[in-house]
Formats: structure tokens, C-alpha cells, sequence
């Protein structure tokens, strides 16, 4: 009776072991015919079950041009608080993932600060994603965050330099005393580094890719605090709102916009540090819907990419999502170009305020002015009535 059912056991293992191998097999990674890998990085769509036009065409039309052999949504997929309930979620997640599964692109994702807002766990978000083809996401190792992983890519031409993709969660917002936004934990570090020495014992000198949604707070090294009227000097919203002032430091930064300051967090968990230990080429972050500089310090590129969504804040048409190439025959070479709005997509932007303020800043805005002017007519009637009572009574 006990071997019968060891044996039913191996066999089970067996079952599942070659439904991942066969699922491993199907979405192979691979360099193309020209020895490139094209990755399209998607950052902040940002909507909600009912999605907005201006956001889908310029997706579809990024698809179109970057005709990616990957996409990478980086965070904030959905509006949390705005498409609460699963029901919600799921046709929320739909709208962005059908354009990549019609394409027949695979995907990997990672979680922003935004997705769980909606009262649906990130990993149940993450189960809705996984039932669509083509999803590379996974849960990954037991440790914070949801979706903490790699995707390997063999080099053809170069088999000891295989590109690894990290992908990690950099959590939501910080515990109290350590800044306002998340980061990636003292324990997603430790599995980064054991993670890379396993590379290393199988590889002479991979290359890797970071990509996650919260920048780190070393971004702040790539840029200048200056006096309030500085020209192109931009703030940072949340407690420094208004307070503080920046530009870029072109000692660091080579490319992009700085149309705002960074949201990063601000407790360093040692992830940069990490980073540098491990040889990481570059990072990709989304988070700061204004911004898509890239920028170099101690040897690691920082990259953001602009949001893509307009039902939040954007910067009108310079929405857009960012190409990647790799190349086999240079692995710790890249290209990186914005794909933006205005270059790709022929129809106009959405009208009023929309391409920058976003449409639920837009309709608040409308509320309260429409609030502010209703009370300004209802004291005017008001006082008109006083006046004709007085001037009634002085009559009399």
C-alpha cells in the first residue's frame, strides 16, 4: 500500500513537473534573427473597468511600432481605489492584457503602489494575469512582495553572458519614520544576491536588467536641489510639495525629462548597494508619470519611463511606454527610446484637461467648480432677495 501510493506521488510530481516544463517551453525567450530582443515597458497604465480611449490606442499603437518580442507593464496597472471589487479588476486587467494576447507577445509584469487599493490581494491580481497566455509572471520564493522573480535569456552568440531579467516588488508604502513610499526589503536583497551567485555558478558573467515600480532613493544623486524660480526647476509632490526644487545634474543624467520630483522611496534597504555587488548593467522604474530620464551613477544606469494611463496625471503628448534592445553580440550594450503619443498615435489627445491632469483629477475639478459656482449663484439670488425685501419695506 505505501509503495502504491509513493508511487501515485512520483507520478504526480512527474505531472506537474512537465506541465512547467511544457509552459517554460512555450514562452521561450529568445534573441530574434538579428540577434535582438526587443522589450516594450509599459509604466502606470494606471485605469480602471471602464478604460480610456487616448490610453488603448497609444498601447495598441507602441505594440505596433516596437513590435516587442516582450512587454513589461511596470506597476499600477489598474486605479485601485477607482475599480474596487473583482469583477472590477478583471475587466480593469483585461483591457490592457488583451492588446499583448491578441499579439500573441508574451509578458511579465510587477506590482506599483496602486494595484491593491482595490481590496483584491496582489495575488489574486497575480492569478488573473497567470490565466492569460503568455503570462512569465510568478509568485516567486516565499519573501515581501508579491512576484519576486527572474526570466533567463541563453545568448546565442555569447552562451557564458545570458541576460537575466530581474523583476521585483517594491512594495507599497513605507512603515512610519521611513519616508512615504515602499521599497525592496533587507529579505528581497538576500535572495537577489543568493539568486545571482547560482547564475554564477552556471555562467562566467551573465548581465542583468532590474525592473520594478518605486524608484530607488539614489535617483536623487542624478539631480540638483535648487532655489524656488529656478528655470526648469520642478518639485516633488507629497510632504515636500512646493518646498523643495530640482533640476537634472547632466553629469548624470544623459537623457529624458525630469518633469517632476522623484517619488522614491526614501529608506535605503541596501538594494543599490546589491545591485553593485551583483554587476547590474540597469534599472527600470516607473512610479513618476512625468518622468523618462535616464541617468548613470557608480556605473548603474537608472531609467524611468513616462506613465502611460490618462486617468491619472501625465504630460500631455509625451505619454508613452519605452523600447528596449538588447543585443546578443553586446549583452551590456543597449538602445532605449520613449514612444511617445504625438510620434505614434494619428488622433487627437482627449480634450480639456485630460492629458495632464488625467480624467479623475478632471472630474473632481469639474465637481468643485461646478460646487463653487453653484454657491457663488445661490449668494447672489440670495442677496438680490435681501435687497428687494429692504427696498419693499423702505417702499412701504
Amino acid at each position: 500500500m505505501r509503495r502504491l501510493v509513493l508511487l501515485l506521488v512520483v507520478l504526480l510530481l512527474m505531472m506537474m513537473y512537465r506541465v512547467e516544463a511544457s509552459a517554460e517551453a512555450a514562452h521561450d525567450l529568445s534573441f530574434d534573427e538579428n540577434q535582438q530582443f526587443k522589450i516594450l515597458i509599459v509604466a502606470d497604465t494606471q485605469d480602471t473597468a471602464q478604460p480610456q480611449q487616448a490610453m488603448l490606442r497609444l498601447l495598441n499603437s507602441a505594440l505596433d511600432v516596437a513590435d516587442p518580442d516582450l512587454v513589461v507593464f511596470l506597476g499600477d496597472m489598474i486605479h485601485g481605489s477607482s475599480t474596487p471589487g473583482v469583477d472590477n479588476v478583471k475587466k480593469a486587467i483585461d483591457a490592457i492584457i488583451q492588446p499583448v494576447v491578441q499579439r500573441g507577445i508574451p509578458f511579465a509584469l510587477v506590482f506599483g503602489n496602486h494595484d491593491y487599493e482595490s481590496g483584491v490581494s496582489n495575488e489574486e491580481q497575480l492569478q488573473i494575469y497567470q490565466s492569460y497566455p503568455g503570462c512569465l509572471a510568478i509568485e516567486g520564493e516565499e519573501m515581501p512582495g508579491t512576484g519576486n522573480y527572474t526570466l533567463l535569456i541563453d545568448n546565442p552568440l555569447i552562451p557564458e553572458s545570458p541576460l537575466i531579467l530581474w523583476f521585483l516588488d517594491s512594495g507599497t508604502y513605507a512603515e512610519p519614520g521611513r519616508g512615504k513610499y515602499g521599497y525592496v526589503t533587507e529579505e528581497q536583497n538576500e535572495w537577489m544576491l543568493r539568486s545571482n551567485n547560482e547564475f554564477l555558478a552556471r555562467y562566467k558573467s551573465p548581465v542583468s536588467y532590474v525592473f520594478q515600480h518605486i524608484p530607488v532613493p539614489q535617483v536623487y544623486e542624478m539631480i540638483t536641489e535648487v532655489p524656488f524660480g529656478t528655470k526648469g526647476s520642478v518639485t516633488q509632490y507629497g510632504s515636500n510639495f512646493l518646498k523643495k526644487w530640482y533640476i537634472p545634474n547632466p553629469d548624470y543624467i544623459w537623457a529624458g525629462n525630469l518633469g517632476e520630483g522623484p517619488c522614491s522611496s526614501e529608506y535605503d534597504s541596501g538594494e543599490f548597494s546589491a545591485w553593485k555587488s551583483m554587476g547590474v548593467k540597469a534599472a527600470f522604474f516607473g512610479h513618476d508619470h512625468l518622468n523618462d530620464y535616464c541617468g548613470t551613477i557608480e556605473g548603474i544606469d537608472l531609467i524611468t519611463t513616462a506613465g502611460i494611463g490618462f486617468y491619472m496625471y501625465g504630460r500631455g503628448d509625451e505619454h508613452g511606454a519605452r523600447l528596449l534592445t538588447l543585443y546578443a553580440d553586446r549583452p551590456s550594450e543597449y538602445d532605449t527610446k520613449m514612444l511617445y503619443y504625438r510620434d505614434i498615435v494619428s488622433e487627437p489627445l482627449p480634450g480639456l484637461l485630460v492629458p495632464w491632469l488625467g480624467v479623475l483629477f478632471q472630474q473632481r475639478l469639474l465637481i468643485v467648480s461646478g460646487s463653487l459656482l453653484l454657491l457663488i449663484v445661490s449668494i447672489i439670488l440670495i442677496i438680490r432677495r435681501i435687497k428687494k425685501r429692504k427696498k419693499k419695506h423702505e417702499d412701504v
